[in-house]
């Protein structure tokens, strides 16, 4: 008898088990924390990252500031140099924060770089916002090299 209950519960249980199996998640789908709006052949495109994925990479951006005298014969602006990406071909660029939450590629041509800070003579225009800290992370996204996720 006290076997035939252990197996009736057994049974129960596996039953109930099965049951919860069949049902649906209440749960919506994770929406990606970024996405990359990309022209076609290239690169260069726009990433849009969610809230939550900015705040995983942890993005800061600062302004590009106008060079000062003595800067350099032909360097325009400035930027730290943590805003620098460089491409697998050597090209130099930055990205830009045109809009909350959305990231450009930039070419830039450094002049020369002073310490923590890079002089252009090409790039985002002075007052133009820069990543600062996560701009290797938006290239993963950009190159394929960290999933839209």
């Amino acid at each position: 008898m006290h076997r035939a209950k252990r197996s009736l519960f057994a049974l129960l249980l596996l039953a109930a088990g099965g049951l919860a199996a069949c049902g649906t998640s209440a749960q919506r789908p994770i929406p990606p924390s970024a996405l990359l709006e990309q022209a076609p052949g290239t690169y260069a495109g726009r990433i849009v990252l969610s809230a939550v994925g900015a705040e995983r990479i942890g993005v800061q951006t600062t302004a590009v500031q106008r060079a000062g005298l003595g800067a350099g014969a032909g360097a325009t602006a400035v930027i730290p140099y943590s805003a620098i990406v460089y491409s697998p071909d050597g090209s130099t660029f930055a990205f830009t924060n045109p809009a909350p939450l959305v990231f450009t590629e930039v070419p830039i041509d450094v002049d020369h770089i002073d310490g923590g800070t890079a002089y252009l003579t090409k790039g985002p225009r002075v007052g133009a916002r820069v990543v600062t800290v996560g701009a290797e992370e938006l290239f993963g996204v950009q190159t394929g090299v960290l999933a839209q996720t």
